[in-house]
């Protein structure tokens, strides 16, 4: 059977669990998919600082996850916090939330609108946009003015949140294409959808997929030299 694990960075446990329903019924037959976050880290992650924190846990998790015999992990966060450190550290597919989104988004529309939390989230996710070579004609990032322990607080009025910034940023974008960027958003892409008529991705179904895809294929990150497995050095 194919193992994949899912890793939500922050210690959250009522996040990990909306992950985990959000990818249930998504899930590829005959595969396990185990949703889990560190023991240690924060409990949100709203800044740079925040994903340095995790991202040694998420490390440790992703190292111990080969060692356990998954095929793949996805690292469900919403910037892929500690992604190039955990390409280079397993042999395994690893796959971030974020990169496996806009993979998709790039496939299926001109130009996607991008729906982070909080407004601090905006130019680290463009920063990171611009770090994977998408031009600038082909998005646009708002916030919905929550952060992310927010948007766990209280989901229902998150959506409205969502729908309402939508239906005005749709418009003055003009994008075709939704992308929820936060993992707190998973599970409301059925009821956004409906509500605004337009394609939306769930950027933590999309990694699973996305991980499955590159199992299924023998595919994983190449060893030649980006992502070459760094030297051990003891940590004094």
């Amino acid at each position: 059977m194919t193992k994949i694990l899912v890793i939500n960075p922050n210690t959250n446990p009522k996040n990990t669990a909306v992950i985990a329903k959000a990818i249930e019924p998504y899930k590829p037959d005959g595969v396990e998919v185990d949703t889990v976050s560190p023991d240690k880290g924060p409990v949100g992650l709203e800044s740079y600082y925040h994903n340095y924190l995790a991202s040694v846990n998420v490390h440790n998790r992703i190292v111990q996850a080969e060692k356990e015999g998954y095929d793949g992990v996805v690292i469900a966060c919403y910037g892929d916090p500690g992604i190039e450190g955990a390409k280079e550290l397993v042999d395994i597919p690893v796959v971030g939330i974020t990169e496996a989104s806009y993979a998709l988004a790039r496939m299926l529309s001109t130009k996607f609108l991008v729906v982070v939390s909080a407004a601090t989230a905006v130019p680290r996710q463009i920063r990171y946009i611009k770090s994977l070579g998408i031009p600038d004609f082909q998005y646009d990032v708002r916030p919905i003015g929550l952060t992310v322990l927010g948007v766990m607080s209280d989901r229902m009025s998150a959506k409205d949140l969502i729908a309402n910034n939508c239906e005005i940023a749709l418009k003055e974008t003009g994008s075709e294409l939704i992308v929820m960027g936060c993992s707190g958003f998973s599970g409301l892409r059925a009821d956004l959808e409906k509500q605004l008529n337009i394609p939306i991705i769930d950027p933590v179904v999309a990694g699973v997929q996305i991980c499955y895809t590159l199992i299924q294929m023998g595919l994983a990150q190449s060893k030649v030299s980006t992502y070459k497995t760094p030297p051990v050095f003891d940590i004094k």
